[in-house]
């Protein structure tokens, strides 16, 4: 039987709940194996990020309007009617009857006697959609871990609800344009030409924003290397170094290649790029990517950031130290990220401080060294840099001038996606002493 568009968002939440699968990876095989139409496919995809992005505040009605304590209900049938009341209240263009009836139809094959019982629950929120009870606390409202909530509060105060809000929205895709074979303005031409939306990114120069993609990969100018996926702030991360054609750089954690395939760019081609990954799998990707975009002078090499390579000590004109971080500032694209437990972060800070370390011995006297992050928790941002630079005074903070909204600094800034239009990142540059 062919899977419909809520069947593959079924199995997807089933898949997370089950064994922590990543709903991009899930989907992108799903929906290829399901040869969906292009509007199911969204669908499937919609419905899948939309109730990862709003378990607590399904639980919450789940809790209100069952008869049945939800630790009674079996995980599938909480499943079965997450997807069905997040269509209700959520998705205006779906029918209330075409949703209740998928839903019932997903709880009998699981459990007949499920069927009624979901028929019931939906039947009810269905009838009280216009006067739902509201939670009162923001952990459930916008469904963050308390901790986080908790963490957001003492860091950002009153800007704590706008970025929770932002974390539940679905952000622009952006692509870089590839300067090394083309310019924006044709870029833009050739995808609108294939039925891609693509208009010129409102602050960043050489990136466009896109929408109605279908399946970008498939686009002649995707397989001719015209242009790669980057977040306007990883596409700044790779700005922030300052390269110039004959540099030397290093990228220490460089997968998936981003901000490796900018710098390469920012280079003209010219210099040289080694791009860093400690999985062998990673590396293929970054080889392949490369030689995709047509960029020659990017040498993806397998290496831990946290081991000293003695050959590249005061080599590097530009080191690049993008370390593994908890993912806070793109809970927005990542849903399942605001799942991690508090005490996996907290051992964070301690790992990106050694990779810093080990980074900085890299950078030539008179170099530039740039510590970014995709988070926004200052523990893993500015209190790391702070402890780097007490024990190494020969490097300091660098002024920065970004291009995107407040984007002037002191050598470092924390990107919020709701203030400054881009995924939460930090970016610090430093400067290592003649």
């Amino acid at each position: 039987m062919a899977k419909t568009a809520r069947d593959i968002a079924l199995s997807a939440l089933m898949a997370f709940r089950k064994g922590g699968a990543w709903a991009d990876g899930y989907l992108k095989d799903a929906l290829k194996e399901a040869e969906l139409s292009k509007r199911d496919a969204s669908l499937a995809s919609q419905i899948t990020y939309g109730v990862l992005q709003n378990l607590s505040l399904l639980d919450f009605y789940i809790g209100k309007f069952s008869s049945i304590k939800m630790n009674k209900i079996s995980p599938r049938i909480i499943d079965v009617l997450r997807v069905g009341i997040y269509q209700l209240i959520f998705l205006d263009r779906i029918p209330t009857h075409a949703i209740v009836n998928e839903a019932v139809k997903a709880a009998r094959r699981d459990n007949p006697r499920a069927a009624g019982f979901v028929n019931a629950v939906l039947r009810k929120i269905s009838g009280e959609k216009e006067n739902l009870p509201e939670p009162v606390d923001m952990a459930t409202k916008y469904s963050h871990p308390v901790w986080l909530v908790d963490r957001l509060k003492s860091v950002y105060s009153d800007e704590t609800e706008d970025i929770l809000k932002e974390n539940n929205k679905i952000p622009p895709i952006c692509a870089r344009v590839n300067t090394l074979v083309t310019n924006t303005v044709s870029l833009i031409e050739e995808l609108i030409k294939e039925g891609v939306n693509a208009e010129k990114h409102p602050w960043l120069e050489d990136c466009v924003t896109l929408s109605e993609t279908g399946d970008i990969s498939a686009t002649n100018a995707f397989k001719e290397g015209k242009f790669h996926i980057c977040d306007p702030a990883s596409q700044m991360c790779a700005r922030a170094l300052g390269v110039v054609p004959e540099n030397r750089v290093l990228d220490t954690c460089a997968a998936p290649g981003g901000k490796s395939f900018t710098i390469a760019q920012y280079l003209g081609g010219k210099g040289e790029l080694v791009s860093c990954d400690i999985h062998k799998h990673k590396i293929k990707l970054l080889d392949s990517g490369a030689k995709r975009l047509h960029i020659k002078n990017v040498s993806a090499t397998l290496s831990d950031g946290r081991n000293f390579r003695e050959e590249w000590e005061n080599s590097f004109d530009a080191v690049l130290c993008d370390v593994p971080c908890s993912g806070i500032g793109v809970i927005r694209k990542k849903p399942e990220i605001r799942f991690k437990k508090e005490e996996e972060i907290a051992r964070l800070p301690e790992i990106q401080l050694e990779i810093l370390k080990n980074a900085s011995r890299y950078v030539k006297p008179g170099g530039c060294l740039v510590y970014s992050t995709c988070t926004i928790l200052p523990e893993e941002n500015g209190d790391v840099v702070n402890a780097f630079l007490i024990e190494n005074d020969e490097f300091s903070r660098e002024e920065m001038t970004l291009s995107c909204p407040n984007g002037t600094n002191k050598g470092e800034i924390t990107l919020l996606p709701h203030k400054n239009e881009c995924d939460g990142f930090f970016i610090c540059k430093l400067r290592r002493a003649k």
